[in-house]
């Protein structure tokens, strides 16, 4: 259907738009309370009150959409489309997994603060979130050495006989060989969650009545023990940071900066009223209002499973602010409140927030002024049409073509994009033919059956000019044209000095319809991206090519044909003497001694290994 019959097919209805360019790329997702009002108004004139956004509406070929019942079940379909096409009109939110909580699990005995990603169903309480996992440790390190909490698993408690080297310490009252009861174990729990949520100074008064009264029954070390838990709570009171003035209400704080194309994102988790930890992003969202991109930004946040707080300040009013009270306190159970405030202390947290935005951009701008310029660099190096700010390295690994494998990583604006990285298990080629190899990779990667949307700026491979003409072979076979292709090479160059001959290593680079290699000069910035890349690349392939080597070792390994023996204590086995020879030379004592197998196991493991052998114990 043409686009013009299918904009007059438009429902005047809730829903989600999808516009696509001519490779019927995704390139812009909205959401509409009336889908024929809202897209019909891109293709009107561009009066600035009926383009709520502006894109290149010439890139715009097909238009498809989906249908909803109400506005906010086009908000939430949304999140998840824009989450799984990435399109390059709309603001990506690309580290949904960035945030981790303290969860404390109560269904189990002797809980003990653990870090998550995901929040579960149960009876569990979870604080945070924090902006990274390092924040998280750091308060888990805090409560270990404040609170004697469960050092060792709950399988190692159960089994043990004598108490652990950290209850020898004084760093764990030892429910490991039953030192302390539940009921006790619960009452120290207690304070632990009350320091979690900021109630510092009751804990320090149930501590101080504790020492109290360990001191006047005499138990004067135990007093002492107290008395140095009190201190550790103090001094991390002392270097706490900023805490609000206002109540304790758990509060998201937002605060923006726009400049130019650019918009960056402050966020202060409140919890308490203390300031828990905070996070900063930086988008490109080209001409879109400011308050629009805001909007898409918002939804996407909320959009993974993150710990909702009971108000959040923003520093614009948003189309969406009553849609995403009303699904967060869906989420919650429980009501929120949305707010951007005009006036008092709310307002105050607000415009710090907006300073904190500016602040965090210039620290980003001067860094993402140096990738731009040494994208800019290698644009020029290469004469690529633009700076190449989505690069995929490709390698091959095998062992004389034994369970080839292949690797593909992905570096976007210079960094590691691990969400791209792809491995493949070479299917088609057998023998150490590595062109052909990664032919097939290629093939894989771009051809039709490929799940891949994006394209990448710049192609690279590891190798010289034979792989560059494999990798050119299979785009023109492919009919893909206009992605550059590079294949980074090391080579050994000698070089004469007046006393001696210096035998050095240099990267070259091959590229199409060139018959001399590009030199890097070592230490450039360039150098530095490209052999990342590779190394990047070679590092991921090889791990994957000794996984699968290890894995088939095991199933080919004699150890399967050992009755008793799982996949699980194979691989104990053989991590423990390293190869399947090493699991045969092991004694009855050795075999015995490895954690998982036990004396009975390995009497039957070491008969059935040695049946020439009837007296397994002579062979010790």
């Amino acid at each position: 259907m043409a686009l013009e019959d299918k904009l007059r097919s438009l429902p005047e209805s809730p829903g989600v738009y999808l516009m696509k360019n001519a490779r019927r790329e995704v390139i812009y997702i909205g959401k509409a309370k009336n889908l024929r009002n809202r897209v019909m108004s891109y293709f009107k004139p561009p009066r600035e009150e009926n383009r709520l956004i502006t894109i290149r509406i010439s890139d715009v070929q097909d238009v498809d959409w989906v249908v909803t019942s109400t506005e906010k079940e086009a908000l939430i379909l949304e999140n998840s489309l824009i989450k799984q096409f990435r399109p390059r009109f709309n603001v990506n939110l690309k580290d949904d997994k960035t945030f981790v909580s303290v969860e404390i699990d109560l269904s189990k005995p002797y809980p003990v603060p653990r870090i998550v990603r995901r929040k579960t169903e149960g009876k569990s309480l979870y604080f945070g979130p924090y902006s990274s996992a390092r924040a998280a440790r750091d308060t888990l390190k805090t409560l270990h050495r404040i609170f004697p909490l469960r050092k060792c698993k709950l399988s190692e408690c159960r089994s043990r006989t004598r108490p652990c080297v950290y209850h020898e310490l004084g760093q764990c009252l030892g429910p490991c060989c039953g030192g302390i009861s539940e009921e006790d174990y619960e009452a120290m729990l207690e304070q632990v969650v009350l320091f979690l949520r900021g109630h510092t100074e009751d804990v320090l008064k149930a501590l101080r009545e504790e020492m109290q009264r360990s001191a006047a029954e005499m138990k004067f070390e135990k007093a002492a023990k107290i008395r140095d838990r009190m201190r550790a709570i103090e001094l991390t009171l002392e270097r706490q940071r900023m805490a609000s003035s206002m109540d304790e209400t758990d509060r998201d704080v937002f605060g923006i900066h726009r400049a130019g194309a650019r918009m960056a994102v402050q966020i202060f988790f409140i919890r308490n009223g203390r300031m828990e930890d905070t996070a900063s992003y930086l988008s490109d969202v080209g001409d879109m209002p400011t308050e629009e991109a805001f909007r898409s930004f918002l939804n996407q946040f909320y959009s993974t499973t993150r710990f909702i707080p009971k108000e959040i300040l923003l520093p614009c009013p948003t189309e969406d602010e009553t849609l995403l009270t009303e699904w967060l306190s869906e989420l919650k159970q429980q009501k929120i409140e949305v707010i951007s405030p005009s006036r008092g202390d709310k307002m105050r947290l607000v415009e710090l927030a907006n300073r904190n935005a500016q602040s965090a951009y210039d620290a980003r701008l001067s860094d993402t002024m140096d990738r731009d310029s040494v994208l800019k660099s290698i644009q020029n190096l290469l004469g690529l049409p633009a700076p190449p700010r989505r690069i995929e390295c490709f390698d091959i690994s095998n062992l004389n073509g034994r369970e080839a494998v292949g690797a593909m990583v992905v570096f976007q604006d210079g960094d590691p994009f691990r969400k791209g990285y792809r491995r493949f298990r070479i299917k088609t080629v057998e023998g150490s033919d590595d062109f052909a190899m990664l032919r097939e990779v290629l093939a894989r990667r771009f051809g039709k059956d490929s799940k891949e949307t994006a394209m990448p700026d710049l192609l690279v491979v590891d190798g010289g000019k034979g792989q560059l003409g494999a990798a050119a072979d299979v785009m023109k076979e492919l009919k893909i044209e206009g992605v550059p292709i590079a294949g980074l090479a090391k080579s050994r160059k000698t070089t004469d000095t007046a006393s001696d001959r210096i035998l050095r290593s240099e990267e070259r680079l091959f590229v199409p319809r060139n018959p001399d290699p590009i030199v890097l000069e070592q230490g450039t910035p360039e150098f530095f991206v490209f052999t990342r890349a590779r190394d990047e690349a070679h590092r991921f392939a090889i791990t994957y090519h000794r996984r699968v080597l290890e894995k088939e070792e095991i199933n080919a390994s004699p150890l399967r044909r050992v009755k008793g023996l799982g996949p699980a204590r194979r691989r104990l086995l053989l991590e423990r003497f390293g190869t399947t020879r090493g699991v045969l030379r092991a004694t009855l004592d050795e075999l015995s001694q490895v954690k998982g197998i036990g004396p009975a196991l390995a009497r039957q493991v070491f008969a059935q290994l040695h049946p020439e052998d009837r007296k397994p114990d002579a062979a010790q």
